[in-house]
């Protein structure tokens, strides 16, 4: 599963992006509650509030990175997310395809 990762603001000005392969878990894993319900076929976002609880889950995929491709864009993710953590006009978009 591919999925196109973007940190956006609000007016989708700001666009960082990268593509992430093979990281994230199933839909069925119930200690990744919030990675587990990313839609692989659609749209899934979250704002500053919840990542708190998403970079501690995203800690716990790293494990599933396999190679440099995947451990940078891992890395990428990581900083998305703590970006949108510390501004509340952020958000990170999850898009499938």
């Amino acid at each position: 599963m591919s999925l196109v990762v973007k940190l956006e603001d609000d007016l989708g000005e700001r666009s960082e992006w990268v593509i992430l392969s093979g990281v994230l878990p199933g839909s069925s894993d119930p200690n990744l509650v919030l990675l587990s319900g990313i839609d692989p076929f659609g749209k899934t976002v979250f704002n500053h509030l919840q990542m708190e609880a998403f970079l501690q889950e995203w800690q716990r995929v790293e494990e599933r990175v396999r190679d440099e491709s995947q451990k940078e864009a891992w890395k990428r993710v990581k900083e998305m997310a703590e970006a949108c953590r510390h501004d509340r006009d952020l958000y990170l978009r999850f898009v499938g395809n």
